[in-house]
Parts: structure tokens; sequence; C-alpha cells
């Protein structure tokens, strides 16, 4: 009888990446895999967590489940064992075994094969953390899906070189290290059979990829090939760093039709003395010019940014320009986090930190100036027409969920739309923007459609 392991998936989408490769790893050395929900939390052999390290909260809700997950072993229909994995496994490998020793076994980021052996033989050591990621990117592996969308994400690099003061990314991941392109095109082949149509392109930094090939192939190039694998589908570059945006980016995304009118540029801040202090790679002075070159360069692109406020040393005024900016830019999304302090990072170790309470009085501010934004733009798409990916059917709304080329998954809104017609998952639909509230929109479909044109 095979094992049953169910696997739990907490933080970024890397992470939803890293586990179906570990699937994908355990169903070919002959486990039954599940991903871990309310209807099949029992009876499993094992389960595993991979973890985030990232913010305090993303590392509380980790220790809280694996404290959760250990104390259900004793329960009649409890796990056997419990295994952890991912970035709070990378860095507090010793901590955690330390303060919960009911953990079975712990592994760091993107060691797959280590856990599987680690699960599959009894006899391994609980401990299997490399102090430095391995500079090897893993070669292909079959992912084995754990949903059933018609997205997913395409993680084309792990680590990051960048020293930017407030993040411990680099602590737990390493340098910079590019999957090899080949790999990259045999992964989307392979998941646009399984019905995937749309890839969300993820790393810390997708403008660094190539750097480390050793040849003249970077971001651009390996857009083009992703868009001549055969099938209908839509690419979508997420967490673009400023200084990527070359003209050849400008050139693949206007000029390859896979690839969607969005792109999400992480600012972090817009005050030049803010930035300067969290050693973010560019200036606050070319951001104007910058998001007007896009827009001019792309049309109907939707840009989406992130902010983090309270980082220490952060003025009134600092905080003010930020606003101001922010509602001249004009960004169609953006999402604000509070900044939180992470250990062994120059930030952290900053005496000038900010109170709580002035971190979540500017970081509503700033959301509330971001509704207003949203809100005018999905006002201005009324009466407009556009092409829809089916993602869901609300039995409460009685209407179809799917998203548009301008809405990341996860993130942004959605389209609520009407059909009188039945509508498939990963159907591609034509609308008419009908209505629009703050996030989402409602549209009526005019006609189905089967292919990406322009």
């Amino acid at each position: 009888m095979s094992m049953r392991v169910g696997l739990i998936t907490l933080g970024c989408d890397k992470n939803t990446v890293d586990n179906e490769y570990l699937a994908g790893q355990l169903e070919s050395a002959g486990c039954d895999v599940v991903a871990v929900g309310d209807d099949n939390a029992s009876g499993l052999d094992a389960v595993i967590i991979t973890t985030c390290g990232f913010i305090g909260d993303a590392k509380q809700q980790s220790v809280d489940t694996i404290v959760e997950w250990t104390e259900r072993k004793a329960e009649t229909d409890g796990p056997k064992r419990v295994y952890v994995a991912g970035c709070l496994a990378q860095r507090y490998a010793d901590e955690l075994m330390k303060e919960i020793p009911e953990i079975d076994g712990i592994v760091g980021v993107g060691q797959f094969q280590r856990l599987t052996h680690m699960i599959l033989e009894t006899g391994s050591p609980k401990v299997g953390v490399e102090h430095v990621p391995s500079v090897a990117i893993y070669p292909f592996m079959q992912r084995r899906r754990l949903d059933t969308k018609p997205y997913t994400f395409l993680k084309i690099s792990d680590g990051c070189n960048h020293a930017c003061t407030f993040c411990s990314i680099p602590l737990m991941k390493g340098k910079h290290r590019s999957v090899q392109p080949q790999i990259l095109q045999e992964e989307v082949r392979s998941l646009v059979s399984q019905g995937v149509r749309e890839f969300n392109l993820v790393a810390q930094d997708l403008a660094d990829y190539g750097r480390d090939l050793g040849k003249d192939y970077r971001l651009p190039e390996l857009l083009r090939d992703l868009c001549a694998v055969d099938g209908d589908f839509w690419l979508r570059c997420l967490y673009v760093y400023p200084g990527g945006v070359t003209d050849a980016f400008l050139d693949v995304m206007t000029s390859e039709k896979k690839i969607v009118p969005y792109l999400d540029m992480p600012l972090q801040h817009l005050d030049p003395s803010t930035l300067k202090r969290m050693k973010r790679p560019y200036r606050e002075a070319n951001t104007a010019e910058l998001v007007r070159r896009l827009r001019d360069a792309v049309p109907g692109l939707a840009l989406r940014t992130t902010m983090i406020v309270g980082f220490p040393g952060e003025s009134d005024i600092a905080h003010r320009h930020m606003l101001d900016d922010l509602a001249a830019l004009r960004f169609n999304w953006l999402g604000s986090f509070q900044y939180s302090l992470e250990d062994d990072t120059p930030a952290g170790q900053a005496e000038d930190q900010i109170e709580d309470r002035i971190k979540e009085q500017r970081w509503r501010a700033v959301m509330e100036l971001q509704a207003e934004i949203t809100e005018s733009y999905n006002r201005a798409r009324v009466g407009t027409r556009t092409r829809i990916l089916i993602e869901d059917y609300d039995e409460g709304e009685g209407c179809y969920v799917g998203r548009s080329a301008t809405e990341a998954p996860e993130v942004d809104g959605c389209v609520y739309v009407q059909s009188e017609a039945p509508l498939a998952v990963g159907q591609f639909v034509a609308v008419e923007i009908v209505d629009s509230d703050v996030y989402d929109v409602t549209g009526r479909v005019t006609q189905s459609v089967t292919a990406i044109s322009s």
C-alpha cells in the first residue's frame, strides 16, 4: 500500500511551485500525494509543511501551523509524521527542532530529493539543511499540479543578488540562479497539455534572469522562446525591477501577443532618502518618466506596484512624498505592507524604528488612496470589451468568475461574468464590461473565444 502524503503550502507563489515539484517527486517514488484541505486531512502517513520566513506574520503563521500538526499526531486520525520545509526551515532549522522536537524532519529550500529520501527511508537524518542553497538549480522535474485552476506560476529563477536592507531572502535562498531556458520551455509545454491557460512568471527579480547563464540570453529572449510554445495561453510578468524595463523588454512585450499588457514593478517607496536607506537599485527621480514610457509603449497597460510603510526613519514628509507620487502616478493595482523587522538585516538593526500605530495609520492612508484610484480605473472600463479567462462558477452570485489580461490572479480584482450559455473553466470569452465596483467589474458575454488573437 502506497504512503499517503499531504502537502501544506504557506507563503508565496514560489512555494506553490516548489510543492508541485515535490509532489511530482513523491508520486514518482510511489506515494499518494494530496493537497491538504478540510476534506482530506485525516489518515495521512505524513504531512509536509512548506513554510514562509519572509516577514513576522508569515513566520508566526508557519510556526502555528507546525505546532497544530505536530499536536495532531496524537489524534487517532492524525498524521503519523510531520516534516517541515521551505524558507523558515532553511533559516531556523536548529531552533525549530529544539523548540518543537515532535517534528520528524526538516529540510531547506528546493531540497526535493533529500526530503523524498527522508520520508521513504526511516533511518535518514532528521535535519537536512544546506547552510547556503545549492548553486545548481534543479533539472527538469515533472510538476504534479495540486489544483485544477487554469492558471499557474512559472518560477524562472531562485535566490537574489540585490542587497535591500529590509530583506532576508538572500539569507534563506542564496544568490540568484536561473533555470535553464529549455527546462522552462518543456515545463510550459507540459502544463499547456494539462489545460493551463495562463503562466505567471515569478522570481525575486525577473529582470535578473540569465545573468548567470554565461551567454547573451536574458528575459526578453526567454519570453520569446516561451511564446513560441504551441497553444493558447497568456504570459504575465510579475516582479520586474525598474532597471529591467529595457528597450528589448518593451519590444517583446509589444510584439508577442501571448504576453499580456500587465507589469508588476515593485518600487517599495517613492521618497529618495528612504529609497537610499533601503538600498533599492534605482532612484525616485526616474519613476515618473519610466511609468510614462511604459504606458506610451504598451497600449492598455495595467501597472501594479508594492509599497512598504513605516520603514525605519521614514518621516512624515517621506510618507507624504509617497502619497503625492502615488496620486500622480496612478498605478492600476497596488499592494502595501507595514515594515516588518527582520533579524540579521541592516534595517532590522536600525535604532529609528517606527511605532506600530504609525505604521497602521500610514498603511491605511496608502490603501484608501489606492482604492480611489482603482475604483476610478474600473469605472472607466464600463462599456469596453475585453477577453476573459474563466476560472470558476460562483454558486452564491449565480455567475462565472474570471479575469482579464489586466488582473493578476490572487492579488488583483476579478470579473464576474454573466452568460446565458454554459461556460467552461479555462475557456476564453469576450465580454462587455457593464458595471464596476472598487476592485471588481461585471461583464456580459458577447461571444466565446477559442484562441488568443491580437
